[in-house]
Formats: C-alpha cells, sequence, structure tokens
C-alpha cells in the first residue's frame, strides 16, 4: 500500500534526537506533537479494521485458511520471526506458485504494520527530545502541550495494546514475506524490525514500561499538574448541586459577566481523556508514578469509576483485569494487586449508583440552560463556557453508560439480572434531546457567539494582553515578534476577520518554547500572561471554531461504532460492516418510544445519526460512503420507528373511536329496545344495569386515566418529538420528519380500510356494507384530526391524498383499495346471483332484494339508496367511474354475444321483419329461432316453468336481461352520486343541470360523459357507445352497414322474443316490489339504453323510427297471443303487456300515443289489475 507506506518521510525526521539545548524551537516540537497525534488516530482508524477483519472467519484473507497452505502457516507462526523459505522448500512450494497473489493481497496487513513499526519511532524520538529539552509540562499553564504530550502517549499505548490483539498478525506478516522472500530471493527490507516489533509486544504493557521509563519524569509532571482539574470534576452529583455548577441563576448580579476561569480550557476538558491519560500512563510509568501520593490518589479514583476504558472506538481496555495480570507479573506489587481488586468491588458497587445520579443532575441543569438561552439567547455570548461544560459533561456520561452496558452484564454472572436492571437507563432520551438542542442554540446564534467575542477581545483581552507584554523580560527577539504579532492581530480584530489558525499555532509553538528548561523566558514563572493567553484562544475559537467545539464537547458518533475491514481480490476493495453500539442506540429507541414520559426525546436519536462523520479520517478514506450511507440508514430507520409507533397510537385511538362509533350505531339501538321490552322472567328477577352511550364521558376521578386519555398523551408527546424540527441535515442529505409522519400514515389509513372491510378476512366472504365502511372511515378520521392538535401537518392533503388512491383500483403500495374491493364484489358477486335470478331488482325500492331465503346476505344491504350514497361518498366520483367503467364493459361484452346469435339467425330474423302482420310466418319463424317444435311447446305448456323454453331467443332474452339488471345498478349508482354531488358540490351541479336543459339532444352528447361524471342521466351513454366501438373494432366489425344491419336484427330479435316470457311463471309481474321474479321487468331499460347506443354510434337518426319499429313488432306478437290455444300456456302474458308499457314510458323515443295506436291500452289496465289482484 504505497499511500499508507511513505505517510512518514525518514529525511524529514532524521536528526529529530539530535536536540541542541539552546535551540528548542528549530525542533518543531509542536508541529511534531499535531501530526504524530493526527498520524497516530489514522493509524489507530487501519490497525482497528485490521484487527476486525481477522477476527471474523468470513472476512480473514482467504490464505489464512487455504488448507493447501496450512503447513506453511504453522511452520512460520511456530518459527516467527525467522522465515526460512529455501530449507523448508517443500512447506512452502503452494505458497511459491500463489506468491503473487499473496504479496498483492497481504500488502495493505504488511505495510500498515511497517507504518505502525515507522511511527512509533518518530513518537518515541519526539519523547525523548521533549526529555532531553526538559521542557515543563503544566496543564494549567502550556495546555494545548500538555494534553498533546499526553495524548500522543496514550496513543501510542493504544496502538500497542490494539496490535497486540490483532490474531494472525504472525501469520499475515511472514506469509507475506516469504512471498515476498520467494518473489524477490530476499526479505522484505523492514521486516526484521517488524517481526521484532511482533515479538516484543506480545505483552504491550511490560515492553511499554520498558519503552518510557526514561521518560517518567515527563509523564508524571504533566498528569501531577492535571490532579487539580481532575479532582475538582470527578466529583460527585450532589458535590455538583452544592457549588450550583452550571446554573445561570445561581448569581444572578454575574449573569451578564463573561464566564472566565484561571484555566477555561480544562473546565470542559474531558473526563474520560482524563481517566485514559491516568490509567494507562500510571500503568506504563509505575515505578515512579505509584509512589507519588497525588498520582496514586487519582489512579484509584480513576479504578474505581468504572470497569473499562477506551482504546479506540468500542475497543475497550478492562482495566482491573489487565492491571491485575500485569501487576502479579511483578515482584513486589502484591500490594498494588490487592488494592487493584479492592478498587474493582468499589467500582461494581458504588459507579453505578455515581454516574446515574450525575444523568440526573445534568438532566436538569441542561434543561434549565435550554429554557434560558431559548429566552434569551443573548446570553450565549458571555455564557458560552457553561454550554461547553454542560456538554462535556453529558458527553461523558453518555459514552460511559455506552461502554459499561455490557460490562457490567459480563463482570459478574451472578449479578447479571439485578446489575443489568441497576445499569439501565431509561431516562437516557432526556439528556440526549437536551444536548442536541444546546447544539442546535449554538448553531442557530453562532453569530451572536462571535460577535460577542469579537468585541470582547478587542475591547478587553487585547488590551489587557498589550499591557501584560510590556512588562515581560528575557524573551528572545523571535518570541517577542511572535507575541507582539498575536497582540497586533487580536486588536485589530473585526467581524470579517472569521480564521485563525495561525493565532493558536504561533502560541502553540510558544508554549513548547518557552516550557524548556533552557529557555530564557520561563512560562511557568508567568502564569498570569500563560492564562490570558490560554483564555483569548478559548474565546478566539468562539469566533471561527465553534463547529470544532461542538465536536469535541459533544460528539456521540459512538453510537455508530462499527468496523470495516478490507479484504483485497482481484478485482478491487471488499468492504464489510458489523455495528456495535447501533444496537444499543435500536435496543434505548424501542423503550424511548414506548415509554411516555420519554417519547418527546426519541428524535434526538435522529440528530445522533450527523454525527457519524466525525469518526472519518483520511488515512482511511475507504470508510467515508460507508459510514455516511450507515448514517443515513440509521436515520432513515429511527424516523421511520418514530412515525410507526406514532400511527400504532393512532391505530389504537381508531379503534376506541370506532367502539364508540359502534354503541351509537342502529344494530345497537335494535338490541337496547329488544333488551328493554324482553319480560322479566322471575319473582326476584333484577333488570340489569347497561351503559348508555355518552356515559364515558362522565369522569368519576380525575385521577383516573382512561385508556383514551393515556392514548392521548401518548400521541402529544410523540408528535412533539415528530414536529421538533422541520427538517435535520445528515451528511448533505435533508430529513423532514413530518414527512415520514404523513407517509406513514397514509399507509396506515389504506391498510385500515383493506382490513375491515372484512369483518374477517381469513373466512368471511362478503365485504361490510358501505355504511359501515364509512363509519370506520369516520372514526378514522376522528383520530387523524387529533394530529392536528399536536403537530402541524397538512391532515387535508394526507386525507385527499390517501381517499384518492382508494378511489383507485389499487394503492402506491399496488394493493387492492376499496374501489376494486366493491367492484370486485357488485360484479362477480352481486349481479351475478341477480342473473341466476336469486337477485330481484325493485323498482319499488329502488334496490336489489333477496329472492331466495337462501342467501348468505342480504341484497338490499348493499344497494339500497342509503347504502350506495356511503359507497359514493367512500369510492368517490373517480371509483364510481370505474365501477361504471366495468359494468359498461360487461354491458358490450354480452352485447357482442347477441351480435353473434343474431348473425347465426340472421335469415329468420330478416324474414321475421318483413312478416310481423303474417302470424302463421310468424309463427314459423318463432318456432325456427326457439329451437323447439309445435307438439313439444304443447307438451311443456301445462308445467310451471320458471324460464322460457327455445334455445337462440332463450339465450337473447337472458343477455338482455342481464344488460339490463347492470343498467339498472349503474342507475341506481348514478343516482347516488348526484345525490352526494347535491350535497358536496350544489351550485356547480345547478350550472351543469341548466346547461343541459338548455341544450337539445344532439348537443347534449360532446357533454355526456362529463354529466355521467357527477350522476345526471342524459338519453344517450356516451361511455356505451364508446364500449360498443372497441368491442366492435376488436371482433372485426369494421363495415359499418354489416354492423347497422346487425343492430337493426338485434331489435328484431328482442321484440319477437318478449312473448317467450309468457311461458314463465317467474315472469309474473309483483306489484308489491314492481319487480319479476326473473328480472325481466329490466329489459325495458336494457332496450332503451341499446337503442340510444347503438343507433347513435351508426349516426343515421334513425333511433325513433328503429323504436317504432320495434314497437311494432312487439305489440303484433304480444297481440297474436290473445283468442289463441297459445294463451292459455303463456299465463303470464299480462306481465309482459307491463313490461311493454313500461318500455314505452321510459323511453325518450316513444309515446303513449304511438302505444295505443298498435296496442291497445286497455289490455294493459287489466294486466295491472289483474297482476295486483293475484298478488292480493
Amino acid at each position: 500500500m504505497s499511500s499508507c507506506g511513505g505517510i512518514y518521510s525518514s529525511s524529514s525526521y532524521a536528526t529529530m534526537g539530535r536536540v541542541s539545548g539552546a535551540d528548542v524551537s528549530h525542533q518543531r516540537i509542536a508541529e511534531k506533537l499535531v501530526i504524530l497525534n493526527d498520524r497516530s488516530l489514522g493509524m489507530l482508524t487501519r490497525l482497528y479494521n485490521i484487527k476486525k477483519a481477522c477476527a471474523d472467519a468470513k472476512s480473514k484473507p482467504a490464505f489464512l485458511t487455504d488448507r493447501s497452505l496450512d503447513g506453511a502457516i504453522k511452520q512460520i507462526v511456530k518459527k516467527f520471526p525467522v522465515v526460512d523459505t529455501k530449507s523448508n522448500s517443500a512447506l512452502f512450494q503452494y505458497v511459491n506458485s500463489m506468491k503473487t497473489d499473496i504479496t498483492r493481497n497481504l500488502s495493505l496487513y504488511y505495510y500498515t504494520f511497517a507504518d505502525l513499526l515507522d511511527l512509533r519511532d518518530h513518537i518515541l524520538q519526539l519523547l525523548t527530545t521533549m526529555d532531553v529539552a526538559q521542557v515543563q509540562l503544566d496543564i494549567t499553564v502550556n495546555h494545548d502541550v500538555t494534553t498533546a504530550y499526553l495524548n500522543l502517549v496514550v496513543n501510542l499505548i493504544c496502538l500497542m495494546i490494539l496490535l497486540s490483539k490483532v490474531e494472525d498478525r504472525r501469520a499475515v506478516l511472514g506469509l507475506f514475506n516469504a512471498a515476498y522472500d520467494l518473489s524477490h530471493g530476499q526479505s522484505e527490507p523492514s521486516f526484521p524490525r517488524l517481526g521484532q516489533m511482533i515479538i516484543d509486544y506480545e505483552n504491550p504493557l511490560k515492553k511499554l514500561a520498558e519503552d518510557l521509563g526514561p521518560l517518567n519524569r515527563l509523564v508524571v509532571s504533566a498528569l501531577k499538574s492535571v490532579s487539580t482539574v481532575y479532582i475538582r470534576r470527578n466529583i460527585t452529583a450532589e458535590a455538583w448541586r452544592k457549588a450550583e455548577m452550571l446554573s445561570f441563576t445561581a448569581n444572578p448580579k454575574q449573569l451578564l459577566y463573561t464566564a472566565v476561569t484561571e484555566e477555561i480550557s480544562g473546565e470542559y476538558l474531558s473526563l474520560d481523556v482524563m481517566d485514559r491519560w491516568i490509567v494507562l500512563c500510571v500503568t506504563v510509568c509505575y515505578s515512579n508514578a505509584l509512589n507519588d501520593p497525588i498520582l496514586y490518589n487519582m489512579y484509584q479514583r480513576a479504578l474505581q469509576s468504572g470497569l473499562v476504558i477506551r482504546l479506540f472506538r468500542d475497543e475497550v481496555f478492562h482495566i482491573h483485569t489487565q492491571l491485575q495480570t500485569f501487576f502479579e507479573a511483578l515482584k513486589g506489587f502484591a500490594k498494588k494487586t490487592h488494592d487493584i481488586k479492592e478498587c474493582h468491588a468499589v467500582a461494581v458497587d458504588t459507579s453505578i449508583a455515581i454516574h446515574r445520579e450525575r444523568r440526573r443532575f445534568l438532566r436538569g441543569a441542561l434543561k434549565d440552560l435550554c429554557l434560558l438561552l431559548k429566552d434569551q439567547p443573548g446570553l450565549l455570548g458571555p455564557k458560552a463556557l457553561f454550554v461547553w461544560m454542560g456538554l462535556s459533561f453529558s458527553r461523558d456520561e453518555v459514552l460511559w453508560y455506552l461502554r459499561h452496558v455490557d460490562a457490567f452484564v459480563d463482570s459478574d454472572k451472578k449479578k447479571n439480572k439485578r446489575e443489568t436492571e441497576e445499569i439501565n437507563d431509561k431516562l437516557l432520551p432526556e439528556l440526549l434531546f437536551y444536548m442536541n438542542e444546546l447544539r442546535l442554540l449554538v448553531t442557530k446564534y453562532e453569530k451572536v457567539i462571535s460577535r460577542y467575542y469579537v468585541r470582547y477581545i478587542r475591547g478587553y483581552e487585547a488590551v489587557e494582553l498589550r499591557h501584560v507584554v510590556q512588562s515581560l523580560q528575557n524573551l528572545c527577539e523571535e518570541e517577542l515578534i511572535m507575541i507582539s504579532s498575536f497582540v497586533s492581530t487580536v486588536t485589530e480584530l473585526n467581524r470579517e476577520t472569521t480564521d485563525f489558525p495561525a493565532l493558536r499555532l504561533d502560541w502553540f509553538r510558544l508554549q513548547a518554547s518557552l516550557s524548556s528548561a533552557c529557555s530564557s523566558f520561563r512560562l511557568s514563572d508567568n502564569k498570569s500572561f500563560a492564562s490570558l493567553m490560554n483564555s483569548t484562544v478559548f474565546h478566539l475559537k468562539m469566533i471561527d471554531q465553534q463547529k470544532e467545539m461542538l465536536r469535541e464537547t459533544s460528539d456521540l458518533s459512538l453510537f455508530l461504532l462499527f468496523f470495516l475491514f478490507f479484504v483485497v481480490i482481484s478485482t478491487g476493495w471488499c468492504c464489510h460492516f458489523f455495528s456495535f453500539y447501533t444496537k444499543q442506540l435500536e435496543s434505548q429507541l424501542r423503550q424511548c418510544l414506548t415509554l411516555p414520559s420519554q417519547s418527546r426525546y426519541s428524535i434526538a436519536y435522529a440528530f445522533i445519526c450527523s454525527h457519524f462523520v466525525s469518526t472519518l479520517h483520511d488515512m482511511c478514506p475507504e470508510e467515508k460512503i460507508h459510514i455516511v450511507e450507515r448514517g443515513l440508514s440509521m436515520c432513515n430507520m429511527i424516523l421511520e420507528q418514530l412515525a410507526r409507533e406514532t400511527t400504532n397510537v393512532i391505530g389504537r385511538l381508531g379503534e376506541h373511536e370506532m367502539m364508540l362509533s359502534e354503541k351509537l350505531s342502529t344494530r345497537e339501538c335494535a338490541s337496547i329496545i329488544a333488551e328493554a321490552i324482553r319480560p322479566k322472567t322471575g319473582k326476584h328477577a333484577t333488570p340489569t344495569i347497561r351503559r348508555m352511550p355518552g356515559e364515558e364521558s362522565f369522569r368519576v376521578m380525575r385521577d383516573q386515566l382512561t385508556l383514551p386519555d393515556k392514548l392521548t398523551t401518548a400521541l402529544v408527546e410523540l408528535c412533539s418529538a415528530v414536529g421538533y424540527c422541520r427538517e435535520l441535515e445528515v451528511s448533505d442529505h435533508i430529513f423532514a420528519p413530518r414527512e415520514f409522519l404523513s407517509v406513514e400514515l397514509e399507509r396506515y389509513l389504506g391498510d385500515v380500510l383493506r382490513i375491515t372491510i372484512f369483518k374477517d378476512s381469513q373466512t368471511s366472504e362478503y365485504p361490510r356494507r358501505p355504511s359501515e365502511m364509512l363509519e370506520i372511515l369516520n372514526s378514522q378520521i376522528s383520530a387523524l384530526q387529533m394530529i392536528d392538535s399536536c403537530v402541524s401537518i397538512d391532515m387535508m392533503k394526507l386525507l385527499t391524498t390517501a381517499l384518492l388512491q382508494q378511489s383507485q383500483p389499487t394503492d402506491s403500495q399496488g394493493t387492492d383499495t376499496l374501489t376494486l374491493t366493491y367492484c370486485k364484489w357488485y360484479l362477480e358477486v352481486l349481479l351475478r346471483r341477480a342473473s341466476n335470478c336469486q337477485i330481484v331488482y325493485s323498482d319499488h325500492f329502488e334496490s336489489f332484494i333477496g329472492n331466495s331465503e337462501a342467501l348468505p346476505f342480504a341484497p338490499d344491504q348493499y344497494t339500497d339508496t342509503y347504502e350506495l350514497n356511503c359507497l359514493v361518498q367512500l369510492i368517490g366520483p373517480y371509483g364510481v367511474k370505474h365501477l361504471s367503467e366495468r359494468l359498461i364493459w360487461h354491458v358490450a361484452s354480452q352485447i357482442t354475444e347477441l351480435n353473434k346469435i343474431v348473425r347465426d339467425n340472421r335469415d329468420a330474423l330478416i324474414a321475421a321483419r318483413t312478416s310481423f302482420d303474417k302470424p302463421e310466418k310468424m309463427h314459423e319463424i318463432v318456432a325456427q329461432l326457439s329451437g323447439a317444435d309445435g307438439r313439444e311447446r304443447r307438451n311443456t305448456s301445462n308445467h310451471h316453468q320458471n324460464n322460457p323454453v327455445g334455445g337462440a331467443m332463450e339465450s337473447v332474452l337472458q343477455r338482455v336481461t342481464i344488460i339490463g339488471e347492470i343498467i339498472a345498478f349503474r342507475d341506481l349508482l348514478h343516482n347516488a352520486l348526484h345525490d352526494v354531488m347535491e350535497q358536496r358540490i350544489p351550485f356547480l351541479l345547478s350550472s351543469l343541470h341548466e346547461l343541459n336543459e338548455s341544450m337539445d339532444e344532439r348537443d347534449k352528447l360532446p357533454i355526456s360523459e362529463m354529466c355521467a361524471a357527477v350522476g345526471v342521466t342524459t338519453t344517450v351513454d356516451l361511455a356505451l357507445v364508446n364500449a360498443i366501438r372497441q368491442q366492435a373494432q376488436t371482433q372485426r366489425l369494421t363495415n359499418p352497414e354489416e354492423h347497422y344491419n346487425i343492430s337493426c336484427l338485434l331489435f328484431v330479435f328482442i321484440a319477437i322474443s318478449l312473448p317467450k316470457l309468457a311461458l314463465a311463471s317467474s315472469s309474473f309481474f309483483r306489484a308489491h316490489i314492481l319487480a319479476s321474479q326473473n328480472n325481466s321487468h329490466t329489459i325495458p331499460l336494457a332496450v332503451n339504453n341499446l337503442a340510444g347506443a347503438l343507433f347513435t354510434l351508426h349516426e343515421k337518426n334513425d333511433v325513433v323510427l328503429r323504436m317504432k319499429e320495434f314497437l311494432a313488432l312487439a305489440s303484433s306478437g304480444l297481440l297474436q297471443i290473445l283468442g289463441t290455444s297459445d294463451a292459455e300456456a303463456m299465463k303470464e302474458h299480462q306481465s309482459v303487456f307491463i313490461i311493454l308499457e313500461q318500455l314505452v314510458k321510459n323511453s325518450p323515443y316513444l309515446s303513449f300515443d304511438l302505444l295505443e295506436s298498435c296496442f291497445p291500452y286497455n289490455l294493459i289496465r287489466t294486466s295491472y289489475l289483474s297482476c295486483y289482484n293475484r298478488h292480493e
């Protein structure tokens, strides 16, 4: 890996250790501390990924699991670091054959370890340089140098410990070197030293103690300077309360004063960082550090604070077990080992409670800070230090909690359950929320902060610095120039100047230079100057480094921490990810959402996802895309969970609303009435007390919360989280929580309607009545409208979108909607049963009614006016349009079949058309079309028959009846649509009525479709015209004349077939329902609609002529029944007379005058009277 191999240039550090006591500044200690600390973090990132890769059997280099290489690998591990490929040529035969692939694929691992060796050398050189230069480290004076030094030492220790945890490191390095040797005839140049480093650091603490032993003086002095800050920080929550920590109002008189201390940067220094300094540095410098009472006291307090400390990311160092093992191997440290065991017992017993109380204190303190700063954001200027302290304290406690959740569970299996309950913090989301709110306030008012500190530095600290610098003595010329330049820059500070890294680097250099024992100016003797400079540098950060300060004090990227490892394959890089603390995040999120008191803080987890990019490092760019994707997916998951939980609460509220609506339904009312009139039996029968609807609104006690109360509270809390912000940004992507909720609610409403349309989705065959579904929908809408008072979302748009989807066959998810479900049921169940004469269309009831007691449902409960009005409100005009189109498609299909029958009997129909006034001829034609001779007809005339006898003629009558049933249902649907439209858009509908009435029949055709869309009936059904045209093209009826002739003959066929209805007893016209059992009374509807559509399609303007011809044929055939022997067989001829009268009555093309001219009306009156009398 050439990029990593060239990170360090040996020439640039060649003279690193050649220290001249008089020229420390030329060693560039400050620059090297910055560079090496940054490189250490990059190397930790790469080493961390390699460790995780080698720990997983699926991801480790494939060569380590190759059986053909087992012998060579075992030999390498056994003899490491000596790899002799020549004397063991047989073992390395397969290595030789694969040497090119091995060197290419393992180069990443090998050169990462080589870079680590180089980095270790440079770090030790720098540490030695600083020791030789007798640099005086004091965190209260030279804060930047001291913290950088301690961080560098700790990073070195963590690197070596992490190195010792890498599995198969010997196998990887040895195998690479063997392949390199076989390819180049010699070992890789750095392998001897690299192999020795691997051997030396098998016990990293012991080797580090040897390496850093000569540097004990400098490490100890640096740690001792931390003692005052550490002791002040590592206290209990009770001590914080007594000191009124983080309180603006503790001293109201100083509310507007700038918060400044002697060691301002130490006030927000991470306690987690200091614990690492103390535990790791004291351990490797045990010979001197443990004998110092101050350091030993700090050491014990750090050991009692917890069980683990951070190495890197989720890799932790189990301090007590590791230190016991380390000190047990040393002579004379038995007492220290015993002390460590006692510290472990104290940590197990007390640390959970201590940190829990700290988190409790911080929740209240940060809440007060947020309330004050939101009300008075100007306080962010003088009191910015309080913000950084609060964020830093909180971050330390959150990170401690994350690392110790699993550590305490694993530490003592016997106390597993108790400790799990104790360490589990259900209130953690609240602390995270207030941390995030402080971050948002700082981001929102960053200009307020920067403007304040520009004025503060220029007006106070610049003046003070100028005065102090004049009194400084013994400064060399270069140092004096740097200080003078610093003072002049801050004196001329203005709002446009927003970049001060050069100033901070100059102060860093001055600290390194002036802290040397050989410097003529001792910084430690001028603490007031150092304190003022540290304060000024800190305040400069308030101007140009607010985001960096937020990252330093409140970064919670540990929630994401995962490992990424790389496997080099022939096609490139292969990256694999495994999450660690994301599991804790998910479990905490679920717990937070189910706890009403914390659910409003759940949005904090989404904001944490924006921290994930803080884990990136330039030395491992391969991580970036995957970390960004992980952050985006986590944020998406969190917002989806929040929206889903809110929707679940809405669902339960909707169920409650449905229950209340059910109590007010007619069914419930009927049961109450039945129970009230039921006679009370028994001498001592006591009346049952039934709770009436509405009694649930009377509250007996205020303290008793009902289920709706609890659900409403939960909804308010969840909506508070959703409405906390309109949008949040994660890795340059914008997330809108309210949109997540809108999408989830839209999906939920569709799912509820789809699920509840069947009472039992597994066994029920029939959907709920439209009125029931409308009640359910209204209940759900009532529940959804409660969100309006909780969070600002466009509920009208949401409902419109969701219900519009229900008016289409499928919704946005591709699932069935109410429109499709009801469309299937009405067409495939109800109308099919009507065609089988099980259901009858009644003009009197204007609905379909049952014709058989065996029906499993009541047709009128689905087709009466109220139910169809409810159906229209459910599926809307678009749904009605879809249902109408399906109905018309079925009508067109029936017409196609009728056309086929007509073509099969064309000759007979042509003859009948011209011979309708010749009874004998017509008798023969009818016998031919009916498919039965006269003898058969006479023999069957004595039996009660439900259907007319015959072949083609029977088929025509059945299909025309089916068309009539479909059109009857379509008309009911359009009437319901019209009624609903009159309620919703009365003014717009009245305009359409006036337009329709003002136009003649020809001009109405262009607006026919518009009229149908609102349920206004027109003479010609344009939808049917278009459907017939499309079916004709499908059936290749391209000749207009032929199609016209077939249409004419079809009406002839229907007319001469009407007398056949009189043969069936089911044709009897039942006066009380104005219907026949076989639905033959719908034939007039079919004939009139077919006439308007067919002859409008042919555009010959002869609809009236054709209908007159139909009336002449029909009346002639019916009159021929009277006075003949067929009259006895055709007992229901009077019912057929009524059908003829209904045809004329409902026809826009015929009149009763015309009927009277060809059919005596007294026969019709007699027929009505006979039917009424027969019914009675």
